[in-house]
């Protein structure tokens, strides 16, 4: 199955925040770690992610250098 890559940076992370609850993501930070999971909820300085291993993360607005989403294709 194809699958097609959204990249979000800066403001656009901050503009759509409330379509990411629920969704599996990838998240890379300005100091090159990345987390992927769940984006359980969200707040005004971040993101709450819980990822497979059932680990629960707080990552912050200032610290996201960008998100990843897959997005399967519908053919």
């Amino acid at each position: 199955m194809r699958k097609g890559t959204k990249r979000y940076y800066g403001q656009m992370i901050t503009s759509n925040k409330e379509s990411f609850v629920g969704k599996e993501l990838d998240v890379i930070m300005k100091n090159g770690q990345s987390y992927h999971g769940v984006i359980k909820s969200v707040n005004e300085s971040g993101f709450q992610m819980k990822d497979g291993l059932d680990g629960k993360h707080e990552l912050l607005f200032a610290n996201i250098d960008e998100v990843l989403e897959v997005i399967p294709a519908k053919y």
